[in-house]
């Protein structure tokens, strides 16, 4: 069976050169986000809105492969935040993709589909001024890993990649300070390239095993 794309949060830089990458590879591939840019369907990410497209776009012969961009990173110590804000960011980053999985699982179990949720090495461990952040994409993960179990007898895969840095993105909300951390962070001091997520996307969606596996392209952020 053939793979089919579907990128959520799809307005992001990466997901953005992800999304080109399938495309020069003749990957098929649906991209969606709130605004409408380039080639991406514009969703209010209700399970609705997304079924409209996906119910005349995935067909009965592919196996569907859903990646999750979607990300509010917090830049603030968290006595700053109003409660508009802690809302907002844990809606994105946790109640969202949880409320989209558990619709797409019902819709296309038998499709044997594919879920990978895109993390961060610095929220993993914790920083200060990410205490929002680190929460929601933490709980992403243990998310991750329960979908797993849960159905890796139906060969039903999730997986979380946790990424380092990047140019472009999130990394111009980072002060030069937290940039220049995280960069000494890492093994070789650089940025890494939008190549190596793509290799490691790569790697995630066609490995017949690691189902619930935690997966690193961070240059080695510690």
């Amino acid at each position: 069976m053939k793979k089919h794309i579907i990128i959520f949060g799809g307005s992001s830089f990466l997901a953005q050169e992800v999304f080109k990458s399938f495309k020069r590879k003749k990957i098929k591939t649906t991209s969606f986000s709130r605004k409408k840019k380039g080639n991406n369907y514009k969703t209010d990410y209700s399970l609705k809105s997304i079924m409209k497209v996906l119910s005349n776009k995935i067909k009965n012969d592919e196996i569907p492969v859903f990646i999750f961009f979607n990300s509010i990173p917090d830049n603030s110590i968290f006595k700053n935040y109003l409660e508009k804000n802690i809302k907002k960011i844990i809606e994105i980053n946790l109640t969202m993709p949880i409320i989209l999985t558990n619709g797409l699982l019902k819709k296309y179990f038998f499709q044997k589909p594919k879920f990978i949720f895109i993390s961060s090495s610095r929220a993993l461990k914790g920083d200060k001024g990410i205490a929002l952040y680190s929460t929601t994409k933490n709980g992403i993960k243990s998310f991750s890993r329960n979908i797993a179990l849960e159905y890796a007898n139906y060969d039903i895969v999730s997986k979380v990649i946790h990424l380092g840095l990047f140019k472009g993105g999130l990394k111009d909300k980072l002060s030069l300070q937290s940039e220049a951390k995280i960069l000494k962070s890492t093994f070789n001091g650089e940025y890494l390239k939008t190549k190596q997520l793509i290799n490691t996307l790569e790697f995630a969606i066609n490995d017949t095993g690691g189902n619930g596996s935690e997966i690193f392209c961070d240059n080695g952020y510690s």
